[in-house]
């Protein structure tokens, strides 16, 4: 009777194992798209100063293209993006892309807020144009405008991860919330979890958790 018991316990926890992992793998973060570029080749028509100092000063800069109106409003310096400014840029005939935030030389860097126009808002910190130190990452806020919602609230109420990036991937310590209030803590790299973590499951269940580059070992 005591091996059939221990034969029968033995096999509870590999299935048990089994299905800890499927369920696991099955619960893989989405991966941050891509910043958004024009879908076809843009064409400069005009630009023009239509408000302060476009060159070295605070000014609003209007870009006409051959899809739409791109407006900057900030600082510039050498005639540059430089310092805090706003970016609306169209990438089709009706999609707009948004930032807000801090630049360098014309490039994206410090902390800001970029929208891609169809739903993918990120809030963190950029360098050389890249999602890169501490951030959030939100999917599908596709009614989202400036000031509408907390960081914190979408960090609730959204799929969305928050932690640490490098060059526009997750990487380092991480939260991946999913829409159902499932959660894993732990390391990341290069969009995988990798290394220990933890899923908090919506029933209240901890389960702790060893990944290797996205694959799931125990």
């Amino acid at each position: 009777m005591n091996h059939s018991t221990d034969r029968l316990q033995a096999l509870a926890l590999v299935v048990a194992s089994l299905l800890c992992a499927a369920v696991a793998q099955a619960q893989q973060p989405a991966a941050p798209m891509e910043l958004r570029q024009p879908e076809f080749e843009l064409r400069e028509i005009s630009r023009a100063c239509v408000f302060g100092d476009c060159q070295n000063g605070y000014g609003t800069l209007e870009i006409t293209t051959n899809v739409g109106k791109d407006i900057y409003r900030g600082n510039f310096q050498d005639g540059k993006y430089h310092g805090n400014g706003k970016l609306e840029q169209m990438l089709t005939v009706i999609t707009r892309a948004y930032y807000d935030g801090n630049w360098e030389m014309g490039i994206r860097s410090g902390r800001g807020t970029y929208w891609s126009g169809t739903g993918d808002l990120y809030i963190g910190q950029w360098r050389n144009d890249k999602r890169d130190g501490q951030g959030s990452y939100f999917f599908g806020v596709k009614d989202w405008t400036p000031n509408k919602y907390s960081e914190f609230w979408l960090s609730q109420n959204v799929e969305n991860y928050t932690g640490g990036f490098q060059n526009d991937l997750y990487h380092g310590r991480g939260t991946y919330r999913w829409p159902d209030g499932q959660r894993y803590v732990g390391e990341f790299f290069a969009n995988d979890k990798h290394g220990p973590g933890t899923f908090y499951y919506p029933s209240g269940t901890i389960r702790p958790q060893v990944w290797e580059f996205g694959d799931f070992v125990r």
